[in-house]
């Protein structure tokens, strides 16, 4: 059989559909006892490991594949590859499993959910009622979503998932992306600074890369209509982090909301402040989707394994 493989993701063990299809395929299959130790234990094992299927919290690099030559290939239980140093996997003949557009709908639904809960100020509606003040606690007024315009940054599944939700409730959605001449069908707003201007809300679908990172900063938000709700339930490194403080000092009526790990421990919470909506990257790990991406890398590792090595 095709050696050891490696799970970082103990959750995986609980789908028993795709740890059924490893244990078919491997000789054995190893569970890392913890997540925080998952890549020390998949180093410990060396030579005798071929496959890993790991999440976005494990950094496979050339430290990594150093200790562990034998590997063949990473299955990533996610859309995302900017844990993954594909540079390094590449040159070591390593095979690479990702699933992009198989949670779109489970993101796209927590995008709509934080835009109405941004307009429809849940926060600090739920706040004036626990405080018994009502009505008279909440200093700003709900609005309707019906006529607002929709910036989507990103033409991938995720914002296909989302346009027809904004469609449905009467927006006024227009898309952004490097590449328009890919997207004729969609309503394409080719200049991104003309789409932050004309839009109420934003919601952010683009992947990480060095092109991303930190575009959303002052200079862009400033652009911003009064008013305007930012939603990413992409990665928070999309905003410039480090303007974050100035951003909100300057446009103290933007609202935010902001889906990912580690917002209060890297001062993300402190810089948006407490009128800001959070969640701790659960867009997109939905029962259904989490399920799916499983079964997704998992086939994908199989399949991979069924190649000839290189």
């Amino acid at each position: 059989m095709n050696g050891t493989a490696f799970v970082a993701l103990a959750d995986l063990t609980h789908n028993h559909q795709a740890f059924d299809e490893l244990r078919r395929t491997f000789a054995t299959v190893r569970v890392a006892t913890a997540r925080e130790r998952a890549i020390a234990e998949l180093k410990a094992l060396g030579s005798d490991v071929t496959a890993a299927v790991v999440g976005i919290k494990e950094r496979i690099d050339a430290d990594v594949l150093d200790a562990v030559p034998e590997l063949r290939v990473v299955g990533s239980v996610g859309a995302g590859t900017d844990h993954l140093d594909l540079a390094a996997l590449r040159d070591r003949g390593v095979h690479v499993v990702t699933t992009p557009g198989v949670n779109a709908v489970s993101v796209a639904e927590h995008a709509l959910m934080m835009i109405l809960a941004l307009a429809k100020r849940a926060l600090p509606g739920h706040a004036a009622v626990l405080s018994g003040e009502d009505r008279a606690g909440m200093a700003e007024s709900p609005f309707e979503l019906r006529g607002r315009r929709v910036g989507i940054l990103g033409a991938g599944a995720t914002a296909r998932a989302l346009l027809p939700m904004l469609h449905a409730l009467g927006t006024e959605p227009a898309v952004w992306t490097r590449r328009p001449e890919r997207h004729s069908d969609l309503p394409v707003m080719e200049e991104l600074e003309e789409l932050l201007r004309r839009s109420d809300i934003i919601s952010v679908h683009l992947p990480l890369t060095d092109r991303t990172r930190g575009l959303l900063g002052p200079k862009l938000l400033g652009l911003l209509p009064p008013g305007a709700l930012v939603v990413n339930t992409a990665r928070k490194e999309i905003f410039d982090l480090a303007a974050l403080r100035a951003v909100v000092s300057e446009r103290e009526d933007l609202r935010f909301a902001v889906d990912d790990f580690g917002l209060a421990a890297d001062g993300t919470t402190s810089s948006l402040g407490p009128s800001t909506l959070w969640s701790p990257h659960v867009a997109g790990v939905t029962v259904e989707a989490l399920r799916a991406m499983q079964e997704t890398a998992v086939r994908g590792v199989v399949e991979a394994m069924a190649e000839p090595a290189a």
